[in-house]
């Protein structure tokens, strides 16, 4: 199992779906995070280009600890986009990663870097398997499949998928636990606190799908790509 989870801001990921990820680690499986924002915008005490060093360095220390491999782009917050040289970008690391499953977020938000990575995600996916589309890696075999999360926990989305993240819950809150940047403010700017968000909407989910705690997913349809097995854990 291979599983690369794309996020639009540093911090989207381990949130959302870090559970996810922390338990295909522990089954020997291999995993990613791909984030594109560089998180320039979040926080207030330093210039925008240290701002997105101690995000980049917070965010490492996170993957880590959920045993994922990180992709960085360095993207301005606001200047993600689907354009083709993104696109091409994200495919040269599709075609890299070779993951089974590709997580993205839902496009539930007026914010147009979510709508935006959402598309780029599924226009990737297809282009990663396509042989004219050249890059330096060689082309998937099939597309991935592309499970939707529910990024930063916005109103709007339907899950039909739930995974079981009850024995990696305590590694999912260590990831986040590293993000002290980004929960400051969370904290400062929308009062919330990322820990105690993410283990209630864990906890929530699970109540769900009948376990202690879950994370929940919903399927898209990508050209070229079917199943018909489960695929996440």
């Amino acid at each position: 199992m291979r599983i690369l989870a794309l996020a639009a801001s540093p911090g989207d990921a381990e949130m959302c779906c870090g559970g996810t990820l922390a338990r295909v680690a522990a089954t020997r499986g291999a995993v990613a995070i791909c984030t594109l924002g560089n998180g320039n915008s979040l926080g207030s005490d330093l210039p925008p280009r240290e701002l997105a060093d101690t995000h980049r360095a917070e965010a490492e220390a996170a993957a880590k600890s959920l045993g994922a491999e990180l992709f960085w782009f360095g993207h301005s917050d606001f200047s993600v986009a689907n354009d083709a040289v993104t696109r091409m970008q994200l495919v040269e690391v599709l075609r890299k990663f070779r993951p089974n499953a590709l997580l993205v977020p839902a496009p539930v938000d007026a914010h147009h870097d979510l709508r935006d990575v959402s598309r780029l995600a599924l226009d990737a996916a297809h282009l990663a398997a396509a042989p004219t589309a050249r890059t330096e890696q060689e082309p998937l075999d099939a597309p991935p499949a592309v499970f939707a999360y529910q990024p930063r926990w916005l109103e709007g989305f339907t899950p039909d998928t739930y995974v079981d993240v009850s024995d990696t819950i305590d590694t999912k809150q260590a990831a986040i636990a590293h993000l002290k940047t980004l929960a400051q403010w969370y904290l400062t700017r929308r009062g919330i606190d990322i820990a105690e968000a993410a283990e209630t909407v864990s906890a929530y989910r699970g109540l769900q799908a009948g376990v202690d705690f879950a994370e929940a997913f919903a399927a898209a349809s990508v050209a070229g790509s079917s199943a018909t097995t489960r695929i996440l854990p």
